[in-house]
């Protein structure tokens, strides 16, 4: 159904997800970082942090971009200073790459769809070269490993990135944890007025000191962020190596995807995963319009619909 909805009724999100948002501002600023290595340390923190600033121009009076500014410049020089001398050579970033999707048991092309994607980067490290992997998340892996048995994104790169000619051996995890903290807004004067009375009812004498919580500063709330990421190790890397058993596996079922869609395009007919509405990355982008029985005004409020259903590629040769 989510198939169906984004990419043949081309329906786009009206508003970006703060979590994606987040996201993808600190992808682009790690783009930069890792796209410009062996240069002078302060060049490229300077502008890697140049990227943040100008992907939340506006932040003043924009939600979203004033919540992400400063944990995303917070986390980037941390994660700057941990790195500052990588143990790995950076071959490309944001590598693009195309092909065809193939029967995996006689060959055949699919003549309905093909394979598009841009990897976080290739990189060269003592054991060869391999895939590197971006992760913003609120918690660290606690098994790399397995991880990477349902990680179907990781083994289509690899595939498909060989196919161009990088001998790619398996996949760096490089994981950034968020900051929790949030920037304190304090208390309105009505909010303290009835925050002050119930403190002055609970005491005996009817009066009490407590006075006005203001907003927490810029500053403060930065020096909150930088205290929480250099107080331990936020960050990790974790090296594992892919065998043919999971490309293999990986091809078949992408094969296989490319029959059910078929399957439901001609039926008309597309089937919806209630499990799949609320899941670790959070809900899903139509789980409302879905749960309105499909209703035009929820479909009118909340998407556009693009011009060309995989707009994420416009920028594709």
């Amino acid at each position: 159904m989510r198939y169906n909805l984004r990419y043949e009724k081309n329906l786009i999100p009206v508003y970006t997800d703060e979590k994606l948002f987040f996201g993808s501002v600190v992808h682009k600023a790690l783009e930069t970082w890792h796209g410009i290595n062996g240069s002078f340390y302060e060049f490229r923190k300077d502008f890697t942090l140049s990227k943040i600033d100008e992907a939340c121009a506006g932040w003043e009076t924009d939600r979203d971009k004033r919540k992400t500014r400063l944990p995303a410049t917070e986390m980037m020089l941390a994660y700057m200073e941990r790195y500052r001398d990588d143990d790995f050579e950076t071959i490309a970033v944001e590598r693009e790459f195309d092909g065809s999707i193939r029967n995996p048991r006689t060959g055949s092309v699919s003549k309905t769809f093909a394979m598009k994607g841009k990897a976080d980067g290739i990189v060269k490290t003592s054991n060869g070269l391999f895939l590197l992997e971006h992760k913003t998340t609120s918690k660290l892996m606690e098994d790399p490993l397995d991880k990477l048995w349902e990680d179907t994104q990781v083994s289509l790169y690899v595939s498909y990135l060989r196919d161009l000619g990088y001998d790619i051996t398996g996949v760096i995890y490089n994981e950034l944890l968020k900051c929790s903290l949030i920037q304190r807004t304090g208390e309105t004067e009505e909010e303290f007025q009835i925050r002050h009375a119930e403190l002055c009812a609970k005491n005996k004498n009817g009066q009490s000191t407590a006075k006005r919580q203001l907003p927490e500063s810029d500053e403060e709330y930065a020096a909150r962020v930088r205290e929480w990421y250099q107080s331990e190790c936020r960050f990790n890397r974790t090296e594992l190596y892919l065998n043919e058993t999971q490309l293999d596996l990986v091809r078949q079922d992408i094969w296989g995807m490319t029959q059910l869609f078929l399957d439901a395009r001609r039926r008309e007919d597309w089937f919806c995963n209630r499990e799949s509405c609320n899941t670790f990355f959070g809900e899903c982008a139509y789980r409302r319009y879905c749960k309105s029985n499909y209703d035009d005004a929820v479909r009118r409020e909340m998407f556009e619909i693009a011009v060309t259903p995989h707009t994420e590629f416009e920028s594709f040769g």
